[in-house]
């Protein structure tokens, strides 16, 4: 797929962004370029969302939202990864 054809998806149709703005400040998203983390395949992409453990239901919902989109339909794999802070 081209740049623009793959842009047109991520901003235009999916409008991940938008989405991921109305969780904001409950829950911040970083994406990352893995070419970008020098990491190998076979991820093109990773995300790390960070939000505080009452937040889980929103994120829940977020992440729902997210799987609707017209990208996810290009996931191949998906790996959920999910870290507590231990008070210390």
């Amino acid at each position: 797929m081209t740049q623009d054809e793959r842009r047109d998806i991520l901003a235009a149709q999916s409008r991940h962004i938008d989405i991921g703005l109305r969780y904001l400040p409950a829950i911040a998203r970083k994406l990352h370029h893995c070419r970008d983390l020098a990491m190998a395949q076979p991820f093109d992409f990773l995300t790390w969302f960070e939000f505080a453990p009452e937040n889980a239901p929103a994120f829940c919902e977020l992440l729902e939202q997210l799987r609707a989109t017209a990208e996810w339909q290009f996931v191949e794999r998906e790996v959920e990864i999910h870290l507590e802070a231990v008070a210390g």
